[in-house]
């Protein structure tokens, strides 16, 4: 009892947890330890984060009770948005293929997402690009999805942002067959590779990109 006792101390009537490296945690009671849970899940700056996620946040806003991590882990299994929104895995098994990229942006994958309802300016789709290395994603929004506006966004958030790729990974839209981008790829020496209709699954990292944006877009 005195040994955990020294991880806490009132300060002007208020019961704190000292944190090793976190300041003072205000220690919290049921109440208001559900308060917090429901602002930070689903308030206004809410984003309907994992029950991991969210305790970390909890503790980095300055609380602390001692069921915090069940507690957050139980709210998000009760959660509507997240039952309904979360994800869900139901592909088929299948043999594991390689296919990481051997060095940061050098391998992107492009997809587009849409028809959404139209936005300011009559925007109603995303362009979508993720390197196969480091995860990173780049986003645009646009009104039509041309040839032109895909290389458009392929030189400007690609090739300026982070170099010429070796290889861009797309679906067989038209946008991205069409004769004017095949030439544009391969006078920068960027190798093309869109998937068959048969395995859609072989520009996979861009659709999990896309579960991500659109998972966070439902909620």
């Amino acid at each position: 009892m005195r040994m955990k006792s020294a991880k806490f101390v009132i300060v002007d009537d208020e019961l704190f947890k000292r944190g090793i490296s976190t300041p003072l945690l205000k220690c919290l009671t049921a109440p208001q330890a559900a308060y917090v849970i429901e602002e930070i899940h689903q308030g206004i700056c809410g984003m309907h984060s994992g029950a991991r996620s969210m305790a970390t946040r909890v503790l980095r806003a300055g609380y602390y009770w001692p069921t915090l991590k069940s507690d957050c882990q139980d709210y998000v299994q009760k959660c509507k948005e997240c039952q309904k929104f979360g994800n869900s895995h139901r592909q088929p098994p299948e043999t594991l293929h390689q296919m990481m990229s051997s060095w940061p942006f050098s391998r992107w994958g492009i997809d587009i997402l849409g028809p959404f309802p139209p936005a300011k300016g009559q925007l109603k789709f995303l362009l979508v690009a993720i390197d196969y290395f480091t995860k990173w994603i780049e986003a645009c929004p646009l009104a039509k999805i041309t040839t032109e506006n895909v290389q458009r966004f392929t030189w400007r958030n690609i090739v300026c942002r982070f170099e010429i790729p070796h290889t861009l990974v797309t679906d067989n839209g038209r946008q991205f067959i069409a004769q004017g981008f095949d030439d544009f790829l391969c006078e920068l020496g960027i190798k093309h590779l869109p998937t068959s209709v048969e395995h859609p699954q072989t520009n996979g990292q861009a659709e999990a990109g896309n579960k991500v944006i659109l998972r966070e877009l439902k909620k």
